[in-house]
C-alpha cells in the first residue's frame, strides 16, 4: 500500500499570486502555476487526483490546507470552505482519500471549530502553518493539541523555509521541540523533515519518539543524488525506517518532479542505494511508502 501523507488540492502559489509572483522571481519552478479560474471546479480537482494517484499507484492521500488567511487574507475559498470541500471529497472518495483539518490556532474558536471537525465531519488529523506568524509552541496552539493528544490524532507541521510574505523562522526545527515535551502522546509529522535544515529536525527527533520526519518537498533534492540517499540514510540509522514517511507536497510540486517519478524513486531506492553505496531494502520502502503512514492513521 503506498499512502501519501502531504496532498493539497490547490497549491499555495495557485491560491496567492501574490506569493508565486515572489517565489519566481527567486527561480522556484514550483510557482510556475496557471491562475485558477474565479470559482474553481473543486469536485473535478477531486476527480483529477484521483486519476493522478491511479496513475501513480498511490492508494491513499491525506489532503489538507494550510490556513494563511491572517497573513495573506482568504485564499480562493475561505478556510472553513475550503475544510468542507476536503471532508465532502472524503465522503465522496472513503477508500482514497483522508481529510485533516487546517486551521490557524489564533482564529477565535479555533479549538471549537477543530473539535466539531473531529466530532462531526470526521477529519483524521491537524494541520498547522506557523509561517503565518506564531510559533508551534505559542500557547494559543495547546488547545488544539490537547484535542489531538486526547483523541489520538496527529498533527502535521509546515518545516522549514518560505517564500515572502511568509516567515521561515517560525518552523525551524528547534521550535517544535517543546511541543513534543510538553505533548509526549501525540504523533507530530515534520512535514519536509526542515528541508536544508534536516540534520536539525533529526537532532530533535532523536530524542522526541513522538517526531516523525517526513519527505515532501524532497523532489529538488534528488538532484543530488547521494546527499539525498544520505539523508534518508542517516535519519533511518538515527530514528529507525518506521519514524519516517513518505509524501508529495503535490500540486505544488508537480513542475518540479511528475508524481509518477517521485513514486517510482522510493520504490528504487535499494537499487539506486547500492549504486551509491547504501543498503535499503524492500522492507524500508513498505514502511516509508505505507507502512508507517497505516501506522499513524489508525488504518
Amino acid at each position: 500500500m503506498i499512502i501519501d501523507m502531504h496532498r493539497h488540492l490547490w497549491s499555495l502559489f495557485e491560491r496567492y499570486p501574490r506569493a508565486a509572483e515572489i517565489a519566481r522571481r527567486g527561480g522556484a519552478k514550483e510557482a510556475l502555476v496557471e491562475d485558477l479560474p474565479v470559482v474553481p471546479d473543486w469536485e473535478q480537482t477531486g476527480r483529477d487526483l484521483i486519476k493522478e494517484m491511479d496513475e501513480s499507484g498511490i492508494d491513499i492521500s491525506v489532503i489538507f490546507m494550510a490556513d494563511y488567511a491572517l497573513r495573506l487574507g482568504d485564499g480562493i475559498f475561505t478556510a472553513e470552505g475550503e475544510n468542507r470541500i476536503h471532508v465532502e471529497l472524503m465522503k465522496r472518495y472513503p477508500d482514497r482519500i483522508i481529510a485533516y483539518f487546517g486551521i490557524d490556532p489564533r482564529r477565535k474558536g479555533a479549538a471549537d471549530s477543530f473539535e466539531t471537525a473531529v466530532t462531526e465531519w470526521g477529519v483524521r488529523g491537524l494541520k498547522m502553518h506557523p509561517t503565518v506568524g506564531y510559533f508551534p509552541h505559542d500557547r494559543a496552539a495547546y488547545p488544539l493539541y490537547e484535542i489531538c493528544q486526547s483523541k489520538g490524532l496527529p498533527v502535521t507541521f509546515h518545516t522549514g523555509p518560505m517564500p515572502s510574505p511568509l516567515f521561515s523562522r517560525y518552523t525551524q526545527p528547534l521550535h517544535f521541540d517543546e511541543v513534543a515535551a510538553d505533548f509526549p502522546d501525540m504523533t507530530i509529522v515534520m512535514a519536509h523533515a526542515g528541508q536544508e535544515l534536516w540534520p536539525e529536525a533529526l537532532n530533535v527527533a532523536r530524542m522526541k519518539p513522538n517526531i516523525i520526519l517526513e519527505l515532501s518537498m524532497w523532489q529538488p533534492k534528488f538532484k543530488f543524488l547521494s546527499e539525498f540517499l544520505f539523508a534518508i540514510d542517516r535519519m533511518r540509522d538515527t530514528i529507525g525506517i518506521e519514524r519516517i514517511t513518505w509524501g508529495s507536497d503535490f500540486p505544488g510540486l508537480r513542475n518540479v518532479m511528475p508524481m509518477k517519478k517521485w513514486v517510482d524513486i522510493f520504490k528504487q531506492l535499494p537499487s539506486l542505494g547500492e549504486e551509491h553505496g547504501f543498503k535499503f531494502d524492500d522492507l524500508d520502502v513498505q514502511a516509508l511508502m505505507g507502512g508507517n503512514a497505516a501506522r499513524i492513521l489508525n488504518l
